[in-house]
């Protein structure tokens, strides 16, 4: 899933962006939802914080109350993987941004053919997403792409016959077998029992008394068996 998060006063700039958005996207398959805002108030530092993935920020550099380079560089501060374009009227704040390390897309000026510009960064963006280490798959004919590092672990649904990928909000369910999944994901994934793949860089504890697994986000499982437990704990 791909999260626009675009932010704008002006509410007729707003929904032309989502309609760019809206247009470009429709051109492939992917999954992707638009968070919009017009002012960066509480709910959108609550999705700015949130675990959702793939995320590419649309920001007004200057809105009413707020300042969208500020709200840039606390983006950074913690997140130095999602995209950000920035959208003005105000072509003199350019040489802010280039003198910040904010490592944004793009600047696009709202009064020189803003739409081409951004859909075009749009296009690119979705191309940078794909380059990071991610876990692509179609379901229900969406295209997903999920970053490796939001997948906390893979099993098996006996009942269904199919796998469960367990990620920090959420869950799917595919039609695929483990060793399918094995061989789309990089060494990070390791196996820890016959019916459960683990992200090695997520697990804290593996407490081989218990045959419990404990991940970086409190989440425990006991899918722990002797014949898997050598190659996690190599991993650690």
């Amino acid at each position: 899933m791909i999260n626009f998060i675009i932010c704008d006063d002006n509410l007729e700039m707003l929904q032309s962006v989502k309609n760019i958005i809206n247009n470009v996207m429709m051109k492939n398959n992917y999954a992707y939802k638009i968070h919009p805002f017009t002012e960066y108030n509480q709910q959108f530092y609550q999705t700015m914080n949130s675990r959702i993935s793939n995320k590419i920020y649309v920001l007004d550099i200057e809105t009413k109350h707020s300042s969208g380079i500020d709200v840039a560089r606390k983006i950074r501060i913690k997140d130095v993987n999602s995209v950000i374009i920035f959208l003005t009227s105000h072509d003199e704040l350019g040489s802010v941004l280039l003198r910040d390390e904010i490592m944004f897309l793009t600047f696009i000026n709202k009064l020189d053919n803003y739409k081409k510009r951004l859909q075009s960064a749009i296009r690119k963006s979705v191309q940078v997403i794909g380059k990071n280490k991610i876990l692509r798959f179609e379901h229900h004919g969406a295209i997903f792409t999920i970053p490796e590092k939001d997948i906390l672990y893979i099993t098996r649904d006996a009942v269904e016959r199919k796998i469960i990928i367990v990620t920090d909000t959420t869950e799917f369910k595919l039609s695929k077998t483990l060793s399918d999944m094995l061989s789309l994901l990089s060494n990070d994934f390791v196996q820890s029992h016959k019916s459960c793949i683990v992200n090695s860089r997520r697990v804290n504890i593996v407490n081989k008394r218990t045959k419990k697994i404990i991940f970086d986000t409190g989440v425990e499982i006991e899918y722990l068996s002797n014949h898997y437990i050598k190659e996690l704990l190599s991993c650690e």
